[in-house]
């Protein structure tokens, strides 16, 4: 999703002009399609699968995390795969993709850079149970030849992916193998992975437990050693130019009678038993990973962890861990007579809480916990694509990205003081450090980042009411970034207004430009909302900043009630969605300006092969201006993106994200996901956050005749039940304190046992 320049840029990064000469282009990544593993399960919403092994598909490799953790797992069922030069990560790492955990808050020093100064480091592979039969290995460079009656599940609901494989590596043996992995949602620390093996012959067989340091990246080892007395394998890492270490502990159960011995020259324990056809027998292990960023001692942590979880035993674990999926699989979108709603909802829902996790001090980055896709850096994808799908259902995790900026603020004014500016700059791309690498990648690059950054912070104050909250860590941000925009856009010209000189909006396919429509009006909300929470939580409240708010220019209208893109825009197409964004999820409004005619001057200006994120916001939009469009921008919001077999999403329709993108699309795209289920939430319910708690405003999108559940919805300290039929949608209080909402009939008060009905407004 970058713009190109002629150095090595992150995505939608801008350079200021001043540094910026020529800007050239970068011919695409190409590469050979790998073999496709489909998706084999029918009529299951809650789980897919495939029968088809194929290694050489990144796409067929499932993801699991539980929102510190994250991993992903090779078709064979545990390891380390690399897949090649030809599949490649997205920019600005653009290495071979991998099979990679990763640790949130573990990040590596980046080399230099003009943009960031942190990328996420990769720990050693921690799933890797090989087996071994007459000199012949199962792992994940196993021959496909010797693999039959093959089947990966994932099951969403208890996050849990079950590996099935007969090995018949020569005539002479066979084995039966079933791997079943779970990142732990009950202990943020813990990752599980059970073997069961039966045999079709009599004979030796050697189980070997592999933390495979091979999979690090950006860090450089300090331990690898196995004890077989204790029967752990043990492996730490550095993360370069850094101090911060951490460690990846594995202690295994193995089967009564047997024996175990370090493998010479590595962290490897082979456990070798004497096996009997027909009979099974299992192996677990149970790992600990821990890092500096969550305790002194990581090294003690994790083999705590491992240690505990190997008493507590496979089915104890996994029932805690399956009980936390269940309660967070307790909010949903229901979407009856269709097949295919449902999985693509709960593949998103699953992606984006497997990424996320209440009371850590990290956001979320646009690929989750899944790869290194953008460096595992924080963008605006938290803040505007993912923050209000969390927000809407799950207040807690949604804290989260909040209170990250909120974490952030002192380093955010050291930069804004690195510039000899007042307030808070933050980066538009960095890790949690979120310190600015130079000016070409921080000062001046898209700064329509603050006001999103500011609306996030207001919109979890008027969602939650937590005015504690907002004395302590929202309105500090919001202020801080208002006194930082008041300074970049001061003083006043001669015409009379503000002006922001350069800007950059969303839009990639513009490296920069003179008030940029979306980075003015942003600016415009963020000063009414910065006097507001400085108001209401005692903070001093710049007089400046409602000056701002009225005198803020705006680009002329490059058609009747469109403001244009930026100043001297004349219709060119765009990469994603920009000007748009005025009307969600800001609220902008002036005189003239009309939503419905800047949201069709700009989608039939967009391009369908950008990132995926645009058509989301077209289905909220449309849902409110342009009804009849509803269905189409929410299939085109999933539909093009999800992959075989576990119908994640991909960054892209095709290979790379826009005609201008350096590296191939993300995978798995969180941001999409994310972007997709915002749509679902707030398209058909017309769901805004406002003053006294929410308005809704339902209709039916055309695609959904038997209807539209939204089970969970949070405001405040209720919770709320929408049925969106025909007709008619019934909004029902199922937990909590009265609470009022805006409907287009006025306001009116939702009780405890008086559900309340509204019309449904046709969806075309």
């Amino acid at each position: 999703m970058s713009a190109v320049t002629p150095m090595a840029r992150m995505r939608r990064a801008r350079l200021w002009p001043a540094a910026v000469l020529v800007i050239g282009l970068l011919a695409p990544v190409t590469g050979s399609a790998p073999a496709v593993a489909e998706n084999t399960d029918t009529g299951d919403s809650w789980s897919a699968s495939s029968d088809t092994f194929a290694p050489s598909d990144f796409h067929a490799a499932p993801y699991l995390g539980n929102g510190r953790i994250g991993t992903v797992l090779p078709p064979s069922g545990g390891g380390y795969q690399d897949y090649g030069d030809a599949v490649r990560t997205s920019f600005p790492l653009e290495q071979s993709r991998y099979t990679g955990t990763y640790l949130a808050g573990f990040y590596a020093r980046a080399a230099p850079s003009p943009q960031y100064t942190q990328v996420i480091a990769a720990l050693p592979a921690w799933s890797g149970f090989a087996v071994r039969v007459a000199g012949h290995t199962y792992d994940p460079a196993v021959d496909p030849a010797t693999v039959t009656e093959y089947h990966q599940r994932l099951d969403y609901r208890t996050a849990t992916v079950t590996t099935e494989a007969v090995w018949a590596p020569d005539s002479a043996h066979s084995v039966r193998l079933r791997y079943d992995t779970f990142v732990s949602r009950s202990r943020p620390d813990l990752a599980v992975q059970k073997l069961t093996i039966t045999p079709a012959y009599s004979g030796p067989l050697d189980v070997v437990d592999r933390v495979d340091t091979a999979a690090a990246r950006r860090a450089a080892p300090v331990a690898a050693f196995a004890d077989p007395e204790r029967r752990q394998s043990v492996a730490g890492v550095r993360a370069d130019g850094t101090a911060d270490t951490a460690f990846v502990v594995s202690a295994v159960d193995a089967p009564a009678g047997t024996t175990t011995d370090a493998v010479p020259g590595s962290n490897e324990m082979r456990y070798g038993t004497a096996v009997s056809a027909g009979t099974s027998y299992t192996f677990t292990k149970f790992v600990g990973i821990s890092a500096t960023c969550y305790g002194t001692d990581p090294l003690a942590a994790a083999t705590a962890t491992a240690v505990t979880a190997r008493s507590a035993g496979f089915d104890a674990e996994h029932a805690a861990h399956a009980a936390e999926w269940d309660r967070l699989w307790q909010p949903a979108i229901d979407v009856s007579g269709r097949v295919d709603y449902p999985r693509w909802i709960r593949a998103a829902l699953y992606s984006v809480l497997s990424s996320v996790r209440a009371g850590e001090h990290w956001s979320v980055q646009p690929a989750g916990l899944s790869s290194d896709d953008y460096g595992g850096m924080t963008f605006w994808d938290a803040d505007t694509w993912i923050f209000p799908t969390l927000l809407a259902l799950y207040p807690d995790l949604a804290r989260t990205i909040v209170d990250f900026r909120g974490a952030a603020l002192p380093a955010a004014q050291a930069n804004a003081r690195g510039y000899g500016l007042p307030g808070a700059l933050y980066p538009w791309d960095d890790g949690p450090a979120q310190r600015c690498a130079s000016p070409v990648g921080c000062g001046l690059t898209e700064e329509h980042l603050h006001n999103e950054i500011a609306l996030a912070q207001w919109q979890y104050y008027l969602a939650t009411g937590d005015r504690q909250w907002l004395r302590t860590t929202g309105a500090p941000v919001i202020t801080a970034i208002a006194a930082y925009l008041t300074a970049r856009v001061g003083p006043k010209l001669p015409d009379g207004k503000y002006h922001y000189a350069p800007a950059a909006g969303a839009d990639e396919y513009v490296a920069v430009s003179v008030d940029n429509a979306l980075t003015n009006g942003g600016v415009r909300e963020t000063m009414r909302i910065a006097a507001r929470a400085a108001h209401d939580s005692g903070l001093p409240v710049d007089p400046r900043w409602a000056d701002i708010a009225v005198n803020m220019a705006m680009p002329p209208d490059v058609a009747p009630g469109v403001p244009a893109e930026y100043l001297g825009y004349t219709g060119a197409p765009i990469k994603q969605a920009d000007t748009v964004l005025l009307s969600y999820p800001f609220s902008y409004s002036a005189p003239g300006y009309s939503p419905a005619a800047t949201l069709r001057y700009y989608f039939d200006r967009t391009d369908p092969d950008g990132p995926n994120m645009t058509n989301s916001v077209g289905a909220i939009l449309s849902a409110r201006y342009d009804p009849c469009r509803t269905q189409d921008y929410l299939d085109r919001s999933v539909q093009p993106y999800v992959r075989p077999p576990y119908d994640f999403q991909s960054e892209a329709r095709g290979n790379r994200s826009g005609a201008n993108a350096l590296g191939q699309s993300a995978w798995v795209f969180v941001t999409g996901a994310a972007g997709f289920l915002q749509g679902m939430l707030y398209g058909p319910t017309g769901l805004r956050w406002t003053d006294s708690g929410i308005a809704l405003d339902p209709m039916l999108p055309t695609g959904f005749p038997d209807g539209l559940r939204i089970r969970g919805l949070r405001v405040g300290a209720s919770t709320l039940d929408l049925r969106i039929a025909t007709d008619t949608t019934t909004v029902t209080l199922t937990a909590g304190e009265p609470i009022a909402i805006d409907t287009p009939s006025g306001t009116r008060t939702l009780a405890p046992g008086s559900p309340m009905r509204l019309p449904t407004r046709p969806g075309c």
